[in-house]
């Protein structure tokens, strides 16, 4: 168990200098996200002043064989878009839509900082495409 956080640990460390050196950021799955977040959410109403504080181990649970460091950092992005209030409009009291976990997952990142004007543009222009293919598809529907 030890060995297996040390090795934890060590892989955090390689990432986290490769990413610091503009590193291409892998896409991660939108579920480890998405847990990830609840758990830190759950972290933050239990232990009042953590701010969502897990443990690399606690990750490990969460997020099932996933690149740990990648989650970890595309997920603080996330959360930095949560805090200032540039996710208001698919966010739902503590919960996300699913368009946010799903672009957070998988736009291209290079080195340790998201491009947040570029992912909430992302973000509208997905949604907005999400609404029109809503809306064709009910009035295909109202047509039958």
């Amino acid at each position: 168990m030890v060995d297996e956080q040390l090795d934890r640990l060590e892989s955090f460390r390689v990432f986290i200098k490769a990413a610091e050196e503009g590193a291409a950021i892998p896409p991660v799955s939108e579920q480890d996200l998405k847990c990830l977040h609840e758990l830190c959410v759950e972290r933050a109403r239990r232990y009042c002043g953590k701010d969502g504080v897990v443990s690399i181990d606690s990750m490990a649970r969460a997020c099932s064989h996933a690149n740990l460091p990648a989650v970890w950092l595309r997920h603080t992005q996330l959360r930095s878009l949560f805090r200032q209030g540039l996710l208001a409009e698919w966010q739902h009291g503590t919960a996300l839509d699913d368009a946010v976990f799903r672009l957070a997952a998988t736009i291209p990142m290079t080195g340790i900082h998201l491009d947040q004007e570029a992912f909430v543009r992302h973000l509208r222009a997905g949604t907005a495409q999400f609404h029109l293919q809503l809306s064709a598809a009910q009035v295909v529907t109202r047509r039958r």
